[in-house]
């Protein structure tokens, strides 16, 4: 999350993430290019979790309240039904791993974006401790990636 940084060649920025992912987002917001244009959501429980991010140029965070969805619902619908502008994008998907899983489907094969465009992590996993889920992490992100590369 810290070391991620938007690449000032891209000519666009998706920034998606939950609760757990809205500090590297906070700080992707505060190093983008000026100018730059960034579509930046975070879904969080409800309207009480917002935050005031200082961000350049006015970027805006589109907070999506999830209320009793799933987690990465409301999410992965955002991002779905976002009219993708022209030109090469750089996406960061960070969070619960299920949905990092369908959104890193969704861009790869869908939106065909090369994954060396793509920074993406599930940093946790729903019913699985921390421990468990950094125990597993690294097997599970290679069978999202054998899986998903297989099928482009």
């Amino acid at each position: 999350g810290g070391g991620y940084a938007p690449d000032p060649s891209a000519d666009w920025h998706l920034l998606a993430g939950d609760e757990s992912a809205l500090p590297a987002i906070a700080a992707a917001l505060e190093r983008a290019p000026a100018g730059a244009t960034v579509h930046a959501f975070v879904e969080i429980s409800g309207p009480g979790e917002e935050q005031k991010i200082a961000t350049p140029d006015g970027f805006e965070i589109r907070w999506l309240h999830r209320g009793d969805r799933p987690v990465g619902e409301a999410l992965v619908a955002a991002v779905r039904a976002l009219d993708f502008p022209a030109g090469d994008v750089q996406a960061f998907v960070h969070g619960e791993a299920g949905f990092v899983k369908e959104l890193r489907r969704h861009l790869r094969l869908e939106r065909e974006i090369p994954r060396e465009r793509l920074s993406i992590s599930g940093y946790w996993r729903l019913g699985q401790s921390d421990e468990a889920w950094r125990a597993a992490k690294r097997e599970w992100n290679e069978q999202v990636e054998r899986e998903q590369e297989s099928a482009s």
